[in-house]
């Protein structure tokens, strides 16, 4: 990973509500940080935002090479384990290598359920997108939880799921060549 520049939790606020304004969102976004800050707690603060984000943790903008990005702890949800792309009980079961790994033998981009991430499959495929600026992607430090069960994991994907997971299952193919991802990185203090 290669820090690029400082950032903040200010910065990560206002990026994610005006991502999620050009993805459909139609609701207010207020002018001062302070006032996008608490929008993102109200809105989006058990999947995007984690309790020990405060004053005290470590935001910049990093560059994410492929070794970080095959390690970033994925989503485990219902969804993610009914689309059998996370199955519990085997080591390292959530980390982004395998989770493409799984994808990519289950064909799960046929699938109906995945045409939101058809959809970046076939941008990321054509070059039409790049994981960088406004599709920019999120991590954080994982919880010792989560770096048990994925013990090369230090990162969890908190934004980002449905570009990383088609670039990943890309890259490793190679049907595209690796260009590193942008990220907004929370680091506990």
């Amino acid at each position: 990973m290669r820090v690029v520049r400082p950032s903040s939790i200010d910065e990560y606020a206002s990026w994610y509500l005006h991502r999620q304004r050009r993805k459909g969102d139609t609701r207010p976004i207020p002018a001062a940080p302070k006032d996008q800050l608490q929008v993102m707690w109200e809105r989006h603060g058990e999947g995007k935002m984690r309790g020990w984000f405060s004053a005290t943790t470590r935001w910049h903008l990093a560059l994410l090479d492929p070794d970080d990005l095959a390690n970033l702890v994925f989503l485990e949800s219902d969804w993610t384990k009914g689309e059998g792309l996370v199955i519990p009980g085997v080591p390292g079961y959530r980390l982004l290598e395998r989770v493409a790994e799984k994808a990519k033998t289950a064909d799960y981009f046929s699938r109906p359920t995945a045409h939101k991430h058809k959809a970046y499959y076939d941008a990321l495929a054509s070059g039409a997108l790049r994981l960088e600026g406004d599709e920019r992607v999120a991590i954080c430090s994982a919880e010792e939880s989560e770096i048990r069960q994925n013990p090369s994991a230090r990162y969890y994907l908190l934004d980002g799921v449905g570009r990383c997971l088609p670039y990943m299952v890309l890259s490793k193919a190679p049907a595209v060549v690796y260009a590193p991802v942008e990220s907004f990185v929370a680091e506990r203090s």
